[in-house]
């Protein structure tokens, strides 16, 4: 009987931590979601689209691809994404609460259009005489983008690089329900075009790195390991000379990242076409696709890792696992583990050791 009643005091211990977790992140976001416009916490008159005709881009309607239910409010919403997305189980009915998140927070509110149309975007925060550059890439399971009315994962980064003396760059990407691997092609893209516009910034292109925060640090790392040095374009995507231009980093850096889907299965609902999700025989190759310790080839790309076994969005082991693989292939990897620090943790808790590490990829 003590057994068991230790068991049970276990079990009520750990579902209330992820209990907790959920509500802390949906008051992060609703309270996001409470800002009027993006103009009021991103420097929107500063933005510079990065293509002129994005690859990808359609006059399609979002809306006729998305399962969404209308009468859902953003708190409501956010809830049932964030339980949609957290565990191993896949759940059919999670696409609907995913893509009724991604409509009440991004495209109902006017940081997306309805159409395909969307055009990726850069905020750049330069410093005189920078020692290097960093793209800052948010997080939000890609369902939605933590840059979209909150500054944690992006301006506020930015500004904290500016007082390092290093130029930054905020991201906005594509997110659901743009398919994989679109959010990939648009930092590639911003890559490349701030290299094609390095004297106009006053920064070094061979000095540009990037740093990106939960699904962030997955974009980040899905791009230096399958991405980077390939074109991925659709096939009725007419090449540019800006994508020609080399797209390599000088080093990335992923802060509480999910760098498997093994943890987070119902998140592929996020980037992948639903029918594919829904089979399990698809669904399994997309897990295989998506879990990165098995996809390790950016050895000559020093990484930056920063986790917490407290995590309760992203399991740690997952993280933990690319660690070793990662080093087992001769990846440089620098190591940041956080003690008792759920998602989302202050920069306080790793910056120090961060800014040293990219400073040091610059002076090389």
């Amino acid at each position: 009987m003590q057994a068991l009643l230790q068991m049970y005091h276990k079990y009520i211990l750990m579902n209330f931590q992820k209990i907790l977790s959920v509500f802390a992140l949906a008051l992060a976001i609703g309270t996001a979601a409470c800002t009027t416009t993006h103009q009021s916490v991103a420097d929107i008159g500063r933005k510079t689209d990065i293509w002129q005709n994005p690859a990808g881009s359609s006059p399609q309607s979002k809306l006729a691809d998305m399962k969404i239910n209308e009468s859902r409010g953003r708190l409501p919403a956010t809830l049932g994404f964030i339980k949609a997305i957290v565990g191993e189980n896949y759940s059919a009915d999670a696409e609907q609460k995913i893509d009724t998140f991604t409509y009440a927070h991004s495209i109902k509110r006017g940081y997306e259009k309805t159409t395909y149309q969307d055009t990726p975007y850069i905020i750049p925060y330069l410093v005189p005489n920078s020692k290097g550059a960093v793209i800052v890439v948010s997080g939000g399971g890609y369902a939605y983008q933590t840059m979209d009315g909150g500054t944690g994962e992006s301006k506020d980064i930015a500004v904290k690089l500016n007082q390092a003396g290093i130029s930054a760059f905020v991201l906005h990407y594509r997110a659901n329900p743009y398919h994989y691997p679109t959010p990939m092609l648009d930092l590639q893209r911003a890559v490349r075009y701030i290299k094609a516009h390095a004297n106009e910034f006053g920064i070094h292109p061979d000095k540009i790195s990037a740093i990106g925060f939960s699904a962030g640090g997955n974009l980040v790392a899905t791009y230096v390991n399958i991405i980077q040095g390939k074109n991925h374009f659709p096939a009725n995507y007419q090449v540019d000379n800006i994508d020609k231009i080399d797209d390599s980093l000088v080093s990335v850096a992923m802060i509480y990242p999910a760098l498997t889907y093994q943890y987070n299965v119902n998140m592929l609902f996020s980037l992948f076409d639903s029918q594919l999700v829904h089979n399990s025989v698809e669904r399994a190759k997309l897990l295989q696709l998506t879990d990165l310790p098995q996809h390790i080839n950016a050895k000559s790309v020093p990484q930056f890792i920063s986790y917490s076994k407290a995590d309760g969005m992203v399991d740690y082991r997952g993280t933990e696992r690319y660690i070793t693989s990662a080093k087992n292939k001769g990846v440089a990897v620098t190591v940041a583990e956080v003690q008792r620090q759920d998602h989302g943790y202050k920069p306080e808790h790793y910056w120090d050791r961060y800014i040293d590490f990219v400073l040091q990829h610059f002076e090389k």
